[in-house]
């Protein structure tokens, strides 16, 4: 059952991928403090000096975000550690530790915020829990020039995500006891053609988001890290074998399709 799920999210993840023209590439726009960059580790917050939050993505790439992924209302007193970055693919990803350092039980709402670069509302076409895909509204039914966004923020509906009208919030009401402490993990997938949006992108969009809610990216993640992620139930982690069942499996897949065009090729002639 394991190896089904693994090479099914694998496929998911590959085949919408070789289907695409050129992607155009997400930038480097991950702020820390004095740069902006594709990779962030250190403590959350505000900067004194411009009132940038730490680790917030700004742009992204043909102006996807004005300002995304940070809490907007603050942690009510909990310390907070961010990890945040730029994936292959065109994947941010946010993964924020916040620990109860006070001697009374913490009972608060956090809120993670991003500002979409649309500035007017979201044409959005799919809303689950766990998953917005929607782009730039063009006034006309279509998508307008900024990339196609899939929004992610867990698989267990811990969070509850909304967007009104350029605005994403995902809410979360959590407790934490002295001592102890939860993570989030959120990704932001941009999917848009080098010549613009097109329908495909949004199919693309959908699927690598329906992607990252079964299988979210955990490369670069200690064992410890993950397992104090809260909005997300993890299926178990897989031995190397099952790994190994599993790449067999797609190139099983791989090796079918080939044979089966090839067929086609010689049956058209």
């Amino acid at each position: 059952m394991i190896t089904r799920s693994i090479t099914a999210a694998l496929a998911a993840l590959v085949l919408p991928l070789a289907a695409q023209a050129a992607q155009a590439p997400a930038t480097a726009g991950i702020f820390d403090g004095n740069d902006y960059v594709s990779h962030y580790t250190g403590p959350g917050g505000q900067t004194a000096l411009t009132n940038q939050a730490l680790g917030e993505v700004v742009d992204g790439g043909n102006g996807a975000f004005d300002a995304f992924g940070f809490y907007n209302s603050g942690v009510n007193g909990l310390g907070q550690t961010r990890q945040v970055d730029l994936l292959s693919g065109n994947v941010f990803r946010f993964f924020d530790t916040f620990t109860n350092t006070g001697a009374t039980t913490v009972s608060t709402t956090l809120n993670f915020f991003g500002n979409l670069g649309s500035d007017g509302d979201e044409l959005v076409s799919r809303q689950q829990s766990g998953l917005i895909v929607s782009c730039e509204n063009s006034g006309a039914g279509s998508c307008g020039n900024d990339p196609v966004l899939a929004l992610v923020s867990g698989n267990n509906g811990l969070g509850h995500a909304a967007i009104t009208p350029d605005r994403y919030n995902v809410s979360y009401a959590i407790s934490l006891n002295p001592g102890q402490s939860l993570s989030l993990l959120h990704f932001a997938f941009l999917a848009r053609d080098e010549n613009g949006p097109t329908a495909d992108d949004v199919t693309l969009a959908d699927t690598t988001g329906q992607a990252l809610l079964t299988a979210p990216r955990l490369e670069g993640l200690s064992a410890e890290q993950a397992s104090s992620i809260a909005n997300y139930t993890l299926a178990p982690v897989p031995e190397p074998a099952t790994w190994a069942m599993a790449a067999l499996g797609l190139l099983v897949v791989g090796g079918r399709l080939r044979r089966s065009q090839r067929n086609t090729g010689l049956a058209s002639r």
